[in-house]
């Protein structure tokens, strides 16, 4: 059998090559600082190929806000939940892979890509759209499962509160990244568990649970 790569095996990988390459050196120096010859550079590739696959940054902010969302990127998807999951259980899957993946150079490379899209978005207006779209695109997939898996009805519209379990995938992951000490992976966990935690019904371990201590409480 031929390794040979067919031709769209080998535009898809150029195109993660040149998006790698481009999402490291966006979160790096910021996108105005950044040439496409300099992104091509990284890739190992030629200008040409950028404008092949992309219409220029802002084509590659599009597609790099795209690859995140993709079910197959590693790095980004997360390990999949049954659509027989509860709500509780979905949460503490959510707070395990939070933890895990945070930690990871990919996510930290993606984190300092998202403060200069965000600056980017606000600063051109041809960019901006591509950005309101992942986040709407995020919010709306995490609606609807709170839609599907909450037994009753949200104490707020479930589009509100997706826009709050974005708020802290976001602000948990920048504070971390700068002070990990004080802001563990952990706190996303327990932010979910404040904010939808009281509207779920705990998964069945089959163990007696123990309550948490306050913190900051004597032993």
């Amino acid at each position: 059998m031929s390794d040979r790569l067919t031709r769209a095996q080998q535009q898809q990988r150029t195109r993660q090559q040149l998006l790698d390459a481009a999402e490291t050196l966006f979160g790096e120096r910021g996108i105005h600082r950044t040439s496409l010859d300099e992104v091509a550079t990284e890739a190992g590739l030629t200008k040409g190929a950028i404008y092949a696959n992309f219409e220029g940054k802002s084509g590659l902010v599009a597609a790099i806000l795209e690859r995140r969302l993709s079910d197959d990127h590693p790095a980004y998807a997360g390990s999949p939940v049954e659509p027989d999951v509860s709500f509780a259980g979905w949460l503490h899957h959510l707070g395990t892979d939070y933890d895990a993946n945070l930690p990871l150079p990919e996510v930290r490379r993606f984190a300092m890509a998202v403060v200069e899209f965000w600056l980017y978005g606000m600063r051109t207006p041809q960019a901006r759209e591509s950005i309101a779209q992942w986040l709407r695109a995020v919010r709306q997939a995490n609606a609807k499962e709170i839609t599907e898996r909450l037994a009753g009805q949200p104490p707020i519209p479930a589009e509100q509160l997706a826009a709050l379990m974005t708020a802290l995938d976001v602000g948990v992951a920048f504070q971390h990244l700068i002070d990990p000490e004080a802001v563990p992976p952990e706190v996303y966990s327990h932010g979910l568990t404040a904010i939808l935690g009281p509207h779920a019904t705990p998964p069945d371990t089959g163990e007696t649970p123990t309550p948490n201590p306050r913190p900051g409480a004597r032993e």
